[in-house]
């Protein structure tokens, strides 16, 4: 089964889609947040919030909202650990690509 990648609830448009995609959670997950905590490594896709709720993060430069870029995601199976058991995530700005990116820990 391939793995689909979905922002968290607050992110979605519209209470049927939220719905559907908890019940599509329940059904593959082990209770865990396998909508957005992807195992090793991610390009794209949508931010985990494992210790924060759901936030923008900004621009340093001119305070747009930054979109993902790629994740580096603590995992067994792959044998990779960020941390306390976290993600490395890369973010960039969408209005100007010389605005560099915003590297977090999560």
């Amino acid at each position: 089964m391939p793995l689909l990648d979905f922002p968290y609830s607050q992110g979605l448009p519209g209470e049927e889609f939220v719905e559907s995609v908890l019940e599509y959670v329940e059904a593959t997950g082990d209770g865990d947040d396998v909508i957005t905590c992807v195992a090793g490594i991610k390009f794209g896709g949508w931010p985990t919030w494992r210790l924060t709720d759901p936030d923008d993060v900004p621009c340093l430069t001119c305070g747009a909202p930054c979109r993902l870029l790629f994740t580096v995601g603590s995992d067994l199976t792959t044998k990779i650990t960020v941390g306390r058991w976290g993600d490395f995530r890369v973010f960039a700005c969408p209005a100007e690509e010389g605005h560099g990116h915003v590297f977090d820990q999560h």
